[in-house]
């Protein structure tokens, strides 16, 4: 038996959902009005005798009652022929009878009170009607432990409570179904647009709908694509969520090797298989980086890209109402939005943002000013949005919780409890002379429960640690402004640096200011150089790559000077020439593994014009790290830079460069004995042919054999799935809901949205 709670609806959405189940129950069309007009009437039936409704959302039978016996008036002046209460409380029978006998003689019998439990048996007689209040049906307790039990399977990060607070607030816009319209047609979308415009929601919406329909397994994206492979399995109905897939490390210099096409060879994995979905995110700005940056994001991905930033003028009130409503900012302080007429300035404010509203509301800011204030006080806030937060980081938190916060920005997306601890004392130590604070493990677990929920969130991950990162992307963008005002702040975030990956990547050496990177001006950047010459040894990179085993101490050092390459650019003659001597000593190291064989070679090409390197040696040295495709494109770099030293040694050790042609050709071979799915066959047979032409290895017999299972696989395979036509892998509501069946329309989009916000007067 169903049991909705159907609090989880705003009063206009409850309205909405009694229409409908009653026109079908009732078998009559009912005229839906604004809320708060029209005397009270949410619903009526005017053909013949008449019928009117009132839908009434209320928590307790108590508060409810008090309600209706304000109401009796209204009915009895309207004195209509059957009067029909709609209720989210559950009501016994007495609780029945003594509204009916309120509502003498209106009411004719107890069956016209319908209570929680009789509309969600409703819902059981009229199964479309669920469907169509989708956030109803995805807070379901049977699809919460659908989606729960899912998690808990492939660890994503999503928690019931988490869902329930995301559920309730959601407003579905048109930008919901166009994105299933594009997964629908595509396998994959991205979802662009500003920041704060509800990007990640808008996806978890999606991912929830997945997982409560067809025995969907979410896979959670973060860091790089070439973690997917790992959990791939063509067996398995497969959603992939990869949130802010273009964040602040992919557009450094330090991107993954050929991470860009990867991604592309992944949604064309995806678009090619029977039961798998892509969700993309990422900021527009970002977006727009990479289509200039990388050609193969503006070739392959334009048809997908969708931007949510087009809300509609009463999608916007909505968010605005529900955040409100679920709030509870008190009815006073509504009223003066209205009476003011500032709702439509704050809709139509240029800088509308959703996480404004949220922030706004969830850390109840509206108590520090009065009433009257309230309106003027939100527009404010659009104005000049990064001050949500300075009040916060000035005047509501402590120096350490501060000081957590900052050095966040030095710790790549997020962070372990541990790591995070070590950053904090290592700061303390960096800068005791100015620092004021006594910092121990109690201090710092008193500064994260301050910060939790807040300007952070924290979540536990498989081996008991917690994972740590910034609530959203806004906060981040604040600190990084303040600091760039901050000349003291940066200079200790300098003096501390310890993970050197992922401090290179929040600081800007460029003359381009930027407004995402912290930026260096050049007596901060010679201070920053001389942290790192003296500091060297005991910085560690880290990096949230992900490896299948950990790379050796040579390996490490070699990337912690690849980054700084990256982050100097080989025009700084002091940094140059400390880099090249510690290369220098570690070039002819045999410690050196696939791990950081591209960097390697970008450090050795780049020390090519002002270093005699012995060729011979070093490639005896690293000639067991070349093991995929992407890896030979190393051996034509190295090529090209030393052409006449490569050629000797090629000429040499023709059977050591055809062992490596021959270990690559295999691996990339080998894995057709794990597959009968076609299209990874065919894309194995792309990447031997690579092989065949552009390095002279004969891969024809490897091809031959692969070609020979795609024939076999295709004359005796019985399709499992028909294409999009059929349901076994889609969720049911990719057939695109009619929202104006759901939302009568009123005079005009005016009038719609003041008698939205009439109800919270």
């Amino acid at each position: 038996m169903k049991n909705y709670d159907f609090n989880i609806l705003s009063p206009f959405e409850f309205e909405m959902l009694s229409r409908d189940l009653l026109q079908l129950h009732l078998k009559v069309f009912l005229e839906s009005f604004g809320e708060g007009a029209d005397g009270g009437i949410d619903l009526r039936y005017s053909k013949g005798d008449l019928l009117i409704v009132q839908a009434k959302r209320y928590k307790s039978f108590s508060s409810l009652y008090a309600n209706l016996e304000k109401e009796f008036d209204k009915v009895n002046k309207l004195k209509p022929k059957r009067y029909i209460i709609t209720t989210s409380v559950s009501l016994s029978p007495q609780n029945k009878a003594k509204i009916r006998e309120c509502f003498d003689p209106y009411i004719i019998n107890d069956e016209d009170i319908f209570s929680k439990e009789d509309l969600n048996n409703l819902l059981t007689c009229y199964p479309k009607v669920e469907r169509d209040f989708h956030k109803l049906w995805l807070s379901s307790i049977d699809i919460l432990n659908i989606i729960f039990n899912n998690q808990i399977n492939n660890q994503s990060r999503f928690l019931k409570d988490e869902i329930l607070d995301k559920i309730k607030l959601y407003v579905q816009s048109d930008s919901y179904n166009e994105a299933l319209s594009i997964l629908k047609l595509n396998k994959y979308v991205i979802i662009s647009g500003p920041p704060g415009i509800g990007k990640t929601t808008l996806a978890e919406m999606i991912v929830f709908n997945f997982l409560s329909e067809a025995d969907f397994e979410l896979i959670f994206l973060s860091d790089t694509i070439s973690d997917v492979y790992k959990v791939f399995d063509e067996n398995k109905r497969q959603v992939f969520l990869f949130d802010d897939f273009l964040g602040r490390n992919f557009l450094q210099n330090s991107i993954a090797l050929n991470e860009e096409s990867n991604i592309i060879k992944f949604i064309n994995k995806i678009q090619k298989s029977n039961n798998k979905f892509l969700i993309f995110t990422t900021r527009e700005y970002i977006l727009n980086q990479a289509k200039q940056k990388f050609d193969a994001f503006d070739r392959d991905l334009s048809k997908c890209i969708l931007d949510i930033s087009k809300y509609s003028k009463l999608v916007k009130a909505q968010i605005l109402y529900n955040h409100i409503l679920y709030n509870e900012i008190p009815n006073e302080y509504v009223g003066e939005i209205i009476k003011q007429n500032y709702l439509f300035k704050i809709i139509n404010h240029k800088n509308y943002n959703p996480r404004l509203i949220e922030v706004f509301t969830n850390n109840k800011f509206w108590k520090n000013c009065k009433p009257f204030d309230f309106p003027k006080s939100l527009i404010e806030l659009f104005d000049k949005p990064y001050h949500i937060w300075n009040h916060v980081y000035e005047n509501q938190i402590t120096e350490v919780s501060r000081i957590v916060l900052n050095i966040l920005l030095v710790s790549g997306n997020e962070i372990s409890f541990n790591e995070l601890f070590k950053l904090l004392k290592n700061y303390q130590e960096k800068n005791s002379f100015d620092f004021s604070c006594s910092i121990n493990n109690h201090v710092f677990k008193l500064s994260l429960k301050e910060l939790e929920n807040s300007m952070i969130q924290i979540s536990r991950i498989n081996d008991g640690d917690f994972l740590i990162k910034y609530q959203n992307p806004s906060i981040q963008d604040f600190l990084v402004n303040y600091i760039n005002e901050d000349k003291i702040a940066k200079s200790y975030l300098i003096k501390s640096i310890l993970y050197l990956k992922s401090t290179l990547e929040i600081f800007n050496a460029s003359d381009i200011i930027s407004i995402q990177r912290i930026n260096l001006d050049s007596s901060e950047l010679e201070v920053l150089e001389n942290v790192i010459i003296d500091n060297f040894d005991e910085l560690e990179y880290k990096s949230n790559i992900s490896m299948h085993s950990m790379p050796s101490e040579t390996d490490l050092i070699i990337k912690k000077l690849y980054e700084i390459k990256l982050f100097f650019e080989f025009d700084n003659n002091k940094m140059n020439d400390f880099m090249k001597d510690i290369f220098i000593k570690k070039c002819y190291s045999e410690d050196i593994t696939n791990k950081s064989i591209c960097e390697f070679v970008g450090l050795l090409c780049g020390f090519a014009e002002i270093v005699k390197f012995d060729i011979e040696k070093i490639m005896f040295n690293i000639s067991n790290c070349f093991w995929q495709l992407e890896d030979l494109n190393l051996l034509l770099d190295i090529k090209f830079s030393f052409e006449e030293e490569f050629e000797i040694f090629e000429n040499e050790n023709e059977d050591l460069l055809y062992g490596i042609y021959n270990d690559v050709a295999y691996n990339i071979y080998y894995e057709f004995k794990s597959t009968d799915d076609t299209s990874i066959l065919r894309a194995i047979i792309d990447d031997l042919r690579i092989i065949n032409d552009d390095f002279g290895f004969d891969t024809y017999d490897y091809r031959k054999e692969i070609e020979k299972k795609i024939e076999e696989i295709e004359e005796f395979e019985i399709p499992y799935f028909d294409g999009f036509e059929s349901n076994d892998y889609i969720p049911k509501s990719f057939s695109i809901i009619d929202t104006n069946g759901k939302i009568n329309k009123f005079n005009n989009e005016f009038d719609d949205i003041n008698n939205l916000f009439k109800s919270l007067e």
